[in-house]
Formats: C-alpha cells, sequence, structure tokens
C-alpha cells in the first residue's frame, strides 16, 4: 500500500514510519520545508504524482495556548490544511486518514464521550480542528476517516511527559491540575492502530483511539514520577507535586474538564486489545534517556 503522509516530522508521524517498512507499507512523507500544507495547489499537485492508496494527515497546530493569540495561523493549518488533504484524497481516489483531538468537546459531562456526541469546542485550537472534521465530511465523507485522540506523548516532540521529567529535575515545587481528566496516549501504540485502521478501507466516518484507562494530569504526573524514578532517572531531592484546581490555572486556552473517549467502535473494529495508558507510558520511557 502506498501511503503519503503529512506531519511525519512531528512525534506520532515519527512512530508511524517507524512502523511502517516492517509492514510492508511504502511512505512518502515530505518534510514541511519542502511542501506547504496549506497550500492546495502543492498538495494536489503531490497527491496526483504520487497517486496513494491512503493518506494519513497528522500535520497541524498542536500549540494549544499558543493558537489564541494566532487563530489564522490555527485556523490554516488545521481547518485549511484538512480540507486540502480531503481535496487531494478525492482528485486521486485515495482514502484518508485524518487525525482529530477530544479538545473538539467541552467535558460538561462526566461520561466517556462517544462520536456522536455534541461537540462544543472551547480554545481556539479545538475549533480549528472541529472545523478541519467537518470540512473533510463536506467535501469527501464517502472515503474518510477521522481519528480522535487524547493526550499524546511520545520520545519524538514537546509533550506533558517531556515537560514532567524536565520539572522534575530543575524545580522543588511542581503543581498539576488534578481535576482534568483524560486519557494519556503513547504515539507509538496510535501509529500501530492508525497502520491496522490503513488494512480497514471499510472504515468511514468518526472514530475515538486512546490508550485504555483515564486518569487526570495530575494522576498522570505521579505516575511518570514512579515509573522513571524507577528505571533510574534521579530528581530534584526535595521535589514535591501538588494538585491544583482547572478553575485556578492561568493560561490562555480554556481546556475541557472531561476529555475521556469513549472507544467502544475502535475495540469492535480491532482483533487485539488496547494497550493500557499505564503499559503506554512504560513504553515511552523505555525509549528515552533522561536528559531533560
Amino acid at each position: 500500500m502506498r501511503i503519503l503522509l503529512f506531519g511525519g516530522s512531528g512525534q506520532l508521524g515519527y512512530e508511524i514510519i517507524k512502523r511502517a517498512a516492517d509492514l510492508s507499507f511504502l511512505i512518502s512523507s515530505p518534510v514541511q520545508s519542502e511542501l506547504d500544507i496549506t497550500e492546495q495547489t502543492e498538495i494536489l499537485s503531490l497527491a496526483k504524482k504520487l497517486k496513494p492508496d491512503l493518506i494519513i494527515n497528522c500535520a497541524a497546530h498542536t500549540a494549544v495556548d499558543q493558537a489564541e493569540s494566532e487563530p489564522e495561523l490555527a485556523l490554516k493549518i488545521n481547518a485549511t490544511g484538512a480540507k486540502n488533504c480531503a481535496l487531494a484524497a478525492k482528485a486521486t481516489n485515495a482514502r484518508l486518514i485524518q487525525l482529530s483531538t477530544d479538545y473538539v468537546f467541552s467535558g460538561d459531562q462526566k461520561i466517556p464521550l462517544k462520536e456522536e456526541d455534541s461537540t462544543k469546542p472551547l480554545s481556539v485550537y479545538g475549533q480549528s480542528k472541529l472545523l478541519g472534521e467537518q470540512w473533510i465530511l463536506q467535501e469527501y465523507q464517502e472515503n474518510s476517516l477521522i481519528v480522535r485522540t487524547s493526550s499524546l506523548h511520545g520520545a519524538r516532540g514537546s509533550n506533558f511527559v517531556r515537560t514532567m521529567l524536565k520539572l522534575f529535575k530543575e524545580k522543588e515545587l511542581v503543581e498539576v491540575v488534578d481535576d482534568q481528566w483524560m486519557s494519556p496516549t503513547w504515539a507509538g501504540s496510535l501509529a500501530e492502530i492508525l497502520l491496522d485502521l490503513a488494512r480497514m478501507p471499510d472504515k468511514k466516518g468518526i472514530v475515538h483511539a486512546c490508550d485504555a484507562g483515564s486518569i487526570s494530569w495530575f494522576g498522570f504526573a505521579e505516575e511518570i514520577l514512579r515509573q522513571a524514578s524507577a528505571k533510574g532517572a534521579t530528581f530534584n531531592p526535595n521535589l514535591r507535586l501538588k494538585p491544583t484546581e482547572l478553575a485556578r490555572s492561568v493560561r490562555p486556552a480554556k481546556r475541557p474538564q472531561f476529555s475521556v473517549l469513549d472507544c467502544s467502535r475502535l475495540e469492535g473494529w480491532l482483533a487485539r486489545p488496547r494497550i493500557t495508558w499505564q503499559e503506554g507510558l512504560a513504553r515511552h520511557l523505555s525509549e528515552i534517556t533522561f536528559e531533560y
């Protein structure tokens, strides 16, 4: 299968490329300096040249707080870029898999969110990703799959795990929100899910894909500290983790308080169980050195 991958230099794209060759996928992944996903002509030209069977779009503006001060750029990358991928897939009769986010929800309800639940993003980032979803469904619903995920972390790129490991070394007090719940998801396990879905051409619409289980950000930080310490990482000897409330967090972008995704649909499709978020964290930590 020939795959055209956008966002291959990011933490998810890196994991996809690392696994694809062993599964006999042929992946083309242009670097950002060579191609602008927001330029429709460029995307169309490349797709027509490569004639992929599948386009996977992992490219995104993911700096949630930064998006509040540069909404036009976030919309251009996350919405227009997604639309361009849909148009390119349609023009070449390729299937499209688009990555989206739990931040398309408001977080008002306290039970895991299903694909058909009402969306109401609280941030520019969430709004831009939702608009990307809507444009894909408008332009190419017949052969597109939108995969929503949550709280991605991996060995490549910026993420919560990397930030915590750095703060654990530098700070005596690290405060983390304890009333915002989600499902941490290792980029490696999501890459494996996406490559499984790549071989399911009949799957369309929207599906939720996260590692199993849920936790607050504070609980996640505690587990990062526990697992990293068990692997021999050394941190500030006076380190203290302190829980705080989302309402007290002074950040530009609002976050959903509860964005745990119901992955029942995905579980029905896969021929294997999802890994737990704890296992995903362990596999992430096993791939890095603790030099932050």
